[in-house]
């Protein structure tokens, strides 16, 4: 028998909110095409704040037609067009425009957005820290320079800024957000989810806030107040696949199967090309022993993602379970291709290669992992497992007490601990190995 588990997938999202600044300009102007450059600047000022982003670039574009020295419409095109995901050209505008004008700590802050939607993380950080030496008290700086330190893996930083900028704002909702999410990543789950709560508190509606907290509180090891949560966010959203799919999950570590089963199954429903739902709905299916459903559905998620390896070793250990080795073997030499430090993948090889008679094959397999993992007490178990079908019944004993000696709670090492011990004729220790199978899996009864 095989000591190794499964390994489930998901990825939740965290919303970090982060928002660029827009510039009005209200001062009268004597030349009239200047006059009326300042007009069409602040009509596409409406159009953006009402989501209208193409009208608003058409007229900010007409303003600069007629103005071409006027930073601020400058700077509201490159936030207009880093909303529409043209980082590039934003970039090329926010620079122009703090060429005209260097002072401008709110473009300068819209730099850092349009450089943290690049992932160019530490200019976006140089950026922030230029706005906010031209204004120390500019919330939406720290907000933003928050988010690009944490992306950057500088979480304590990024809590830090986050800090900051709600003591210059205490109800700055999209600050609370990331705070709350930053401390959740560094494992501050009570403060994170107290954050969460003020936040949702000023804006209770909010999907981004509501299924950040039900992360928080499932992270917390609060999980039926996170599947409370989740419930009541498909209650009032039923089109939110993103919660369907995190609620299924959880369920799904509870060993509550029918129930994550039902949630993933709507996952899909409304995403069905969300690879990740089909690999944790297929974990369900195997946990209830439906197998065929199961490989299916991996071979759907891998037919989105082939390259998953835990999903290619979950995949492998579900044909394993259906009496499939060669299969097996297939798909768990797939999952070490894409990711050659895998154990459990090592082992589900080394057990396919024994359920098809290659024992050198499979003892192979299991010296691997016990050199570099000699702490590893499943590979311990199946290499005793070959060297007894070999015949090799003392060294099959001393890999299974080794097994039992780094967990004592595998009752499949104790039982063929007792096998072995009676092939080397010690019946009275095999007895007591025996006794401790069944008191740890009442199933196994001894031999009579």
């Amino acid at each position: 028998m095989s000591g190794f588990d499964w390994r489930g997938i998901i990825i939740f999202a965290i919303f970090i909110s982060v928002l660029g600044g827009w510039r009005a300009e209200w001062a009268q102007s004597k030349a009239s095409s200047a006059g009326d450059a300042v007009k069409l600047n602040n009509q596409g000022l409406e159009h953006y704040k009402n989501g209208k982003v193409d009208e608003a670039i058409v007229l900010f574009q007409q303003a600069l037609a007629l103005n071409p020295n006027f930073p601020e419409a400058l700077s509201n095109l490159g936030l207009a067009l880093d909303r529409k995901g043209k980082d590039d050209e934003a970039i090329s505008d926010f620079d122009r425009a703090l060429a005209m004008k260097p002072t401008d700590a709110v473009t300068e802050s819209n730099l850092g957005l349009a450089l943290y939607h690049e992932k160019k993380y530490y200019d976006s950080i140089s950026a922030y820290r230029k706005a906010l030496g031209l204004n120390p008290k500019f919330a939406q700086a720290y907000n933003g320079m928050g988010a690009a330190l944490f992306a950057s893996g500088n979480a304590t930083d990024a809590i830090a800024a986050y800090r900051r900028a709600l003591e210059l704002t205490p109800r700055y909702v999209d600050a609370l957000n990331n705070l709350a999410a930053a401390l959740d990543s560094t494992q501050q789950w009570n403060e994170a989810i107290q954050i969460y709560q003020q936040a949702l508190a000023l804006e209770p509606h909010s999907l981004d806030l509501q299924t950040n907290y039900a992360a928080a509180l499932g992270n917390a090891g609060r999980d039926e107040e996170a599947i409370a949560q989740y419930r009541k966010i498909v209650a009032e959203h039923p089109e939110g696949a993103h919660a369907w799919f995190a609620l299924g999950h959880l369920l799904y570590t509870q060993g509550r199967l029918d129930e994550a089963v039902s949630s993933l199954e709507k996952t899909l429903a409304l995403k069905p090309d969300q690879a990740d739902a089909d690999f944790n709905l297929a974990l369900a299916y195997q946990g209830q022993g439906k197998l065929d459903l199961a490989i299916a559905t991996y071979q759907k998620g891998l037919a989105l993602k082939p390259d998953e390896a835990h999903a290619l070793y979950n995949l492998g250990n579900a044909y394993l379970q259906a009496n499939d080795p060669g299969k097996a073997a297939g798909y768990f030499q797939k999952a070490l291709d894409q990711q050659g430090n895998f154990p459990e993948a090592e082992i589900g090889l080394g057990a396919a290669k024994m359920q098809l008679g290659d024992l050198d094959a499979a003892q192979s397999a299991f010296v691997k992992v016990i050199a570099d993992y000699p702490e590893n007490a499943d590979a311990r178990f199946n290499l005793g497992n070959v060297l007894f079908n070999k015949g090799q019944y003392q060294a099959a004993a001393d890999s299974y007490r080794e097994a039992n000696r780094l967990n004592p709670n595998l009752p499949h090492a104790h039982y063929n601990l007792g096998m072995a011990l009676l092939r080397l004729k010690d019946p009275e220790a095999a007895q007591v190995e025996f006794k401790e199978a069944t008191r740890l899996d009442p199933k196994l009864t001894p031999p009579k």
